[in-house]
């Protein structure tokens, strides 16, 4: 099996973390390929930053999607994964679509814990286009913009640590959920210290691809998803 990894921004540091972070994941018969975008934003973090990400995404799809078994956009934003869907018959996932239905079932209620002050408005909405909203507890920012996540580890755990233990005990959370993949170098401190479940979304949906692919699933194309047009296309 060979699994496809985009990173939607350009970032030659986070293309070489995260890379090693998929390859320890991977089960011993699955090889990753990771690949960046050659122009686009640095982070994703408005609907003006997704667009953009979107033309290169597609491209790497369309050039790449014959050679592997599923295709991982890592991104919480899922950017251009719908669209990617029109373009190949593989196995597509983002992370918010995953881990959110992967939530589902560890808890009643599920709260996400992301960056900067539109996460409530934002993943309530990615929230209603799942028709999950009603298990949607909460939806909380931290105010750390994606780029600075890691330059003071234990300050973004701290500040995790807070909203979701906030989400757990104002809001009713029984599973929290990391709305940054950017998130992944703190994700097991914050597990340590929280008492409810925490999905990791880069993990879970790299997890989720090799399930799929394993069991013979993969969406549906003729309904939501039509066969995209490269004639219509132009300038690209």
């Amino acid at each position: 099996m060979k699994i496809l990894v985009i990173s939607p921004v350009v970032s030659q540091e986070l293309l070489k973390d995260d890379k090693e972070y998929f390859q320890g994941l991977a089960d011993p018969k699955t090889e990753v390929e990771f690949v960046g975008v050659g122009k686009g934003p640095t982070s994703i973090e408005t609907f003006h930053d997704a667009v953009y990400a979107g033309p290169e995404i597609l491209r790497l799809v369309r050039e790449r999607h014959d050679a592997v078994d599923a295709i991982m956009v890592n991104c919480f934003a899922d950017p251009g994964v719908d669209a990617a869907r029109e373009i190949t018959d593989k196995v597509v996932l983002g992370p918010a679509e995953t881990s959110m239905s992967v939530a589902l079932h560890l808890g009643a209620r599920f709260s996400v814990v992301s960056v900067l002050p539109n996460t409530p408005y934002w993943v309530g909405w990615q929230a209603r286009k799942l028709g999950i909203e009603s298990r949607l507890a909460s939806a909380i920012g931290i105010d750390v913009p994606v780029l600075d996540l890691e330059k003071g580890p234990e300050k973004t755990a701290a500040a995790i640590v807070e909203a979701a233990t906030a989400a757990i005990e104002r809001d009713g959370a029984e599973v929290i959920v990391l709305g940054c993949t950017g998130m992944v170098s703190v994700a097991q401190t914050v597990r340590e210290r929280l008492s409810v479940p925490l999905v990791e979304p880069a993990a879970t949906t790299f997890k989720m691809a090799e399930l799929l692919v394993k069991l013979g699933l993969r969406h549906h194309r003729g309904g939501l998803y039509l066969s995209a047009r490269y004639d219509k296309i132009k300038g690209y």
